[in-house]
């Protein structure tokens, strides 16, 4: 429990330490639905998975965003804008995330797998990331883009599908 209230005092001082910001409640109904997964059977196993059944409505209600309790995100995970974000089932995260709104990450019923997204990755507004896709380190994905292939770490993607336009400083190391 005591990790969970740390992990939510980051997520706070990230959302600017503001209760209004929809990316910290987002990030509340993640906690809660994860922690609910990983208790053992019994009353507070299902008393944890009712109060996050609640707040996940209620964070689909006001902000039409849905995030599976069994995605896997590393610290620092950072909604800008909480709205109309997906992220589905087993999806992986690293650490310092950063998502716009209008994201899509998760599987696609023609591409199996789900994507495993790499830290200090930057997702813009209505990307949409579906299938067994990785996104390396420190890459950003442009908005609206379709990411339905493997993204190098540091490079800028866009498009439809995406496409490489930029390496950043990252990937230009590793090519040296």
């Amino acid at each position: 429990m005591r990790t969970v209230l740390r992990l939510l005092g980051g997520d706070f001082e990230r959302h600017h330490s503001l209760l209004r910001e929809s990316g910290f409640w987002a990030m509340v109904v993640y906690r809660l639905g994860a922690s609910a997964t990983k208790m053992p059977d019994g009353l507070l196993r299902r008393m944890t998975g009712v109060a996050h059944e609640g707040v996940a409505l209620a964070l689909r209600l006001v902000t039409r965003s849905d995030l599976s309790s069994t995605m896997q995100a590393g610290e620092g995970l950072r909604f800008v804008h909480a709205l109309n974000v997906t992220i589905g089932a087993g999806v992986v995260l690293g650490e310092r995330v950063e998502i716009m709104q209008d994201v899509t990450i998760g599987s696609s019923y023609d591409r199996a797998g789900v994507p495993r997204i790499g830290s200090d990755v930057f997702l813009g507004a209505g990307a949409s990331i579906l299938g067994a896709v990785t996104i390396g380190d420190g890459a950003a994905i442009g908005p609206n883009s379709l990411v339905i292939s493997d993204v190098p770490a540091g490079a800028f993607v866009i498009g439809v599908p995406a496409k490489v336009v930029r390496w950043g400083r990252a990937s230009e190391a590793a090519k040296t």
